[in-house]
């Protein structure tokens, strides 16, 4: 469930909505001119988001290295440059 607000409203406000939504289940949407602008959650809901996210994100990218590989392979090279390849780039971060 969400509660919208606007901007300047919730501008004079923000400390009470913040704690609202840290010990709630309800987000807040602040809106502008009528516009959704940004949503207030709760940390553990963040983190929650940010998590599956982040989980998306690499099961997207497992499968384009495994698209990346098969590439490799069917090029008459071995699959394993692709790690060697990662590899050497991480020591470059």
């Amino acid at each position: 469930m969400e509660r919208i607000i606007g901007v300047e409203e919730a501008r004079g406000r923000l400390g009470s909505l913040a704690e609202e939504v840290s010990v709630g289940s309800e987000s807040i949407v602040l809106t502008k001119r009528g516009q959704a602008l940004a949503v207030l959650v709760s940390r553990d809901e963040y983190a929650r988001l940010k998590e599956a996210s982040t989980r998306l994100v690499r099961a997207e990218l497992q499968g384009r290295l495994a698209e990346v590989r098969e590439s490799v392979r069917r090029a008459g090279l071995k699959p394993e440059v692709v790690d060697e390849a990662i590899a050497m780039a991480r020591g470059l971060a």
